[in-house]
């Protein structure tokens, strides 16, 4: 099967043996679609070989973003009732379910977790946990923004966010288009995107921010006191991975807001924070991991968001490289692979 692999370092496609079921329970998936992450960019780049435990030559197949068919159902993958040919979304790490934290609630600190992902490829293995049935209409190119439906829906869990909160997004990628059609569902106000690409200001009006604000031609501090009536932001999410930027974040938060730090920063990424403001602004600095439990809400919020305009960057993985590209130059769209032909030129 055809496995786009980082090998530490390095990438390429390689044809590799289809992978074996580890445990009873286990579920092989037949790839459909699978998106481009950030994370995917920064593993290639060698920045989680540590956090991955990756060693020189290893052959680590990328991708955790993604949906497919089930291929064949282990003995024990019986608790969801999946048949073979049903539609999935996939999830990339497997629990264990019985540690302190996962029995606390917290699963995305599992002592135990598997990384089972691997999704830029034509099959994979997976726990029957990480697999969630779809409708039988369910467009497969759609159904890989599942995932990072997913992760932008637990950000907003982790902002405690009221309805009527002024709340400003900066960066504009696909991550931040997901983020203000679901800030807009929790009830964000004064919904305002900072970008400074006019394209994705654009998308990001249509996907229904109320302000956008170009960074190259505008003040962005006097516009979003302007925009907030003087107060600033209760809320602000920097999702660019600029790391300047994120002190262009604090700056327009205001009074008791709370600023998540959803991105992706690269290794030794580091922000020095001014103290003395932090102290008076009684502010909160969030940050963003896994998204827990997350799925079963996902598949919901699935069916409530317009994923169209996401759909316009879809490869074969043969064109990987053209692909890196495309995701690279920072499109408000999702950069995709389609494994659909099952790997037959």
């Amino acid at each position: 099967m055809r496995a786009l692999c980082y090998t530490c370092p390095g990438t390429h496609l390689y044809n590799l043996k289809q992978p074996e079921t580890i445990y009873p329970d286990d579920v092989l998936v037949r790839i459909a679609y699978a998106g481009i992450c950030g994370s995917d960019i920064n593993i290639m780049n060698g920045h989680e070989d540590d956090f991955l435990k990756i060693k020189k030559g290893d052959c680590y197949i990328l991708g955790h973003e993604a949906a497919g068919y089930v291929a064949e159902l282990g003995p024990k993958a019986t608790a969801k009732g999946l048949k073979k040919g049903d539609k999935v979304a996939l999830y990339y790490n497997q629990h264990c379910g019985k540690c302190y934290y996962c029995r606390n609630g917290q699963e995305q600190f599992c002592s135990n977790m598997q990384s089972r992902g691997g999704f830029f490829a034509d099959y994979a293995v997976v726990n029957e946990q990480q697999v969630f049935k779809l409708p039988d209409d369910t467009d497969m190119r759609e159904a890989a923004l599942i995932e990072p439906i997913s992760v932008v829906q637990r950000g907003i869990d982790l902002l405690g966010l009221r309805p009527g909160m002024k709340v400003a997004v900066t960066g504009g990628g696909g991550i931040g288009m997901l983020f203000v059609q679901l800030l807009r569902l929790a009830g964000a106000a004064r919904l305002t995107v900072i970008e400074p690409v006019e394209e994705k200001r654009e998308m990001a009006l249509k996907m229904g921010a109320d302000y956008v604000i170009d960074p190259k031609k505008e003040d962005v501090l006097a516009r979003s006191l302007e925009i907030t009536d003087g107060m600033g932001f209760d809320v602000v999410v920097e999702s660019s991975g600029v790391v300047p930027v994120i002190q262009t974040a604090y700056e327009i938060l205001g009074r008791g807001g709370t600023l998540e730090l959803f991105a992706c920063y690269g290794k030794q990424a580091a922000y020095s924070l001014d103290l003395a403001s932090f102290f008076t602004k009684e502010v909160k600095i969030v940050g963003v991991f896994q998204s827990p439990y997350m799925y079963p809400r996902a598949l919901e919020l699935f069916q409530r968001i317009d994923k169209k305009p996401f759909i316009r960057h879809i490869f074969k993985p043969e064109d990987w490289e053209k692909a890196l590209e495309v995701r690279k130059t920072g499109v408000p769209q999702k950069v995709m692979f389609d494994f659909t032909d099952g790997g037959k030129a």
